[in-house]
């Protein structure tokens, strides 16, 4: 439920507390539409910092509303902040940004951030801003799969948190514990899944909500908590259980005027689906498909569950045609994450030439400022000249040898550019590579070059979900259970258990191999 879990994950916030709470933000209050920033050529500390506050409160004030302007005023609020050295609001831009970039998924501009974030000495001596990155951290590491790394997060979040009592610590902690039950989801742990699931619900209940509202928008996560308890139920197909708290969560967010509302949609399709209500479940997923077209995501699994709906009623034609969409928009955002990908090394590589410009113009400027040394010693002693040329001559050779190694630099990235693009027919070798480190990509590359093992399992569970479909891939590709348990850093004992449970839900016979019942599934 990753999709879920980063959209989810951008409510973690920053803390506006009062003068009794233990942490407390550089700016407050509401934001004043009648002021706007105005900037003049003159410095002036206090009004910069005020334009700052104001940019700041803008980018809370659209969250969840409208991510595009929200992250454009963080950013111009990093601007100003890294203008003025500031080194908490430079923090609290950048915590902005790091949300509104897992948002759209774009993880390699959010790790930059969170980079940037844990060098600032705010981050590093201030308790809140330590809770806030590591959190962001946690949150990256579910996002590319990762929830064992994900959990050692979380608890250092729970740790730093221990003694908040005020509302924003436990709003925050509320939070927490829903991420750690989504991080269990993922692991199909659903017993500790509903127990975090009930502690996050026990405390954001425990906060008046006519209090709770009063906060800034970005603590604003009941919907997602309720919505969570929701999805446990969902996914042991327990739809009678899971009605009341997808109601909560739907009612929560029309309360909070959320503007992205696919997940608790789509939780009433998936609802209506257990319950045998076809005709339903395809109005929510339709209800779904268009809310994510709207705020620019795809929808390739629930157009699967559409597929799923109208092979249950029947109507096979449709449900080729959703099926198909479901592919095609799979093998699309497959093809969009190997492209983010060379945007990534390509980004370096700009990065690398602006370097080598800042380089050069920092070597004339020294250049010069040894000539002129040059020619004072020379006037007033002569008998040193011999040794300022050799100096002279020193430096230039040293910055030669840098620019030198930038440019290898700059080589040497725009040969991985190359070499990553020769690689992507090289597939069944690439796959083998890619599943020894773990990549996150690693299913999206598997369905490119084995659709019809992706069509296959999906025609058997149409609810299948990505890590049971990369587990069947590992099987496909002949891993064994220690070469699977290695790649994907868990213990064969794990393995051993999902494999149990693999062969329970498809009625793999004991005397049959795994791996070889997936490699006759397609012949």
């Amino acid at each position: 439920m990753k999709y879920i879990f980063c959209f989810y994950l951008c409510f973690i916030s920053l803390f506006v507390a009062g003068a009794e709470t233990s942490f407390s933000l550089p700016y407050s209050g509401k934001v004043k539409t009648s002021f706007s920033p105005s900037f003049t050529l003159f410095n002036d500390p206090q009004k910069e910092a005020n334009d700052i506050n104001y940019l700041l409160n803008q980018a809370d004030s659209l969250m969840f509303r409208d991510y595009k302007r929200s992250l454009n005023y963080a950013r111009k609020a990093s601007l100003l902040a890294e203008k003025n050295g500031d080194s908490e609001k430079k923090a609290l831009a950048y915590y902005y940004i790091i949300r509104n970039h897992f948002f759209y998924r774009e993880l390699k501009e959010a790790y930059s951030y969170i980079e940037k974030g844990m060098k600032e000495e705010a981050v590093k001596t201030n308790p809140l801003y330590k809770t806030l990155f590591t959190e962001a951290t946690a949150t990256y590491y579910g996002l590319i799969s990762l929830p064992n790394k994900q959990l050692e997060e979380e608890f250092k979040v729970l740790k730093l948190l221990s003694n908040g009592k005020d509302i924003n610590s436990k709003i925050l902690k509320a939070n927490t514990y829903m991420t750690i039950g989504d991080a269990y989801i993922d692991m199909e742990d659903y017993q500790s899944a509903h127990l975090y699931a009930d502690k996050s619900i026990a405390y954001i209940e425990k906060i008046p909500e006519k209090e709770y509202l009063n906060v800034k928008r970005m603590y604003w996560r009941k919907a997602y908590i309720y919505f969570y308890k929701a999805w446990i139920y969902l996914q042991q197909e327990k739809p009678k259980e899971a009605y009341p708290f997808i109601k909560k969560a739907y009612d929560q967010a029309l309360i909070e005027d959320l503007a992205y509302t696919s997940p608790f949609l789509e939780a009433y399709g998936d609802y209506y689906f257990q319950t045998g209500s076809y005709h339903k479940a395809i109005e929510y997923y339709q209800q779904t498909m268009d809310n994510k077209s709207l705020m620019g995501h795809s929808a390739e699994y629930v157009q699967s569950k559409i597929a799923s709906a109208y092979r249950m009623l029947g109507d096979h034609d449709k449900e080729k045609v959703y099926l198909k969409k479901s592919t095609d928009q799979f093998k699309k955002s497959a093809s969009e994450g190997r492209m983010r990908i060379q945007e990534g090394l390509e980004n370096i590589q700009k990065e690398q030439a602006e370097k080598i410009i800042e380089t050069e113009n920092g070597n004339k400027i020294t250049l010069t400022l040894i000539i002129i040394i040059a020619i004072v010693i020379l006037v007033w002693a002569l008998i040193r000249n011999r040794n300022l040329r050799k100096r002279k001559r020193a430096i230039i050779k040293e910055k030669e040898n840098q620019l030198q190694h930038k440019n290898t630099i700059i080589t040497e990235r725009e040969y991985a550019i190359e070499k990553l693009q020769l690689q992507v027919n090289e597939s069944f070798s690439e796959l083998i590579q890619m599943a020894k480190e773990n990549s996150p990509q690693f299913f999206a590359r598997f369905q490119e070059v084995y659709p019809e093992v992706y069509e296959k399992m999906l025609a058997m569970n149409p609810r299948i979900k990505v890590p049971e479909l990369t587990f069947s891939a590992f099987l496909y590709l002949g891993f064994s259970t220690k070469q699977i348990a290695t790649y994907t850093s868990v213990t064969v004992h794990a393995v051993e258990i999902r494999k149990t449970r693999f062969r329970k839900k498809y009625n793999i016979p004991s005397d049959i191999d795994c791996n070889a019942w997936m490699k006759n599934l397609v012949k």
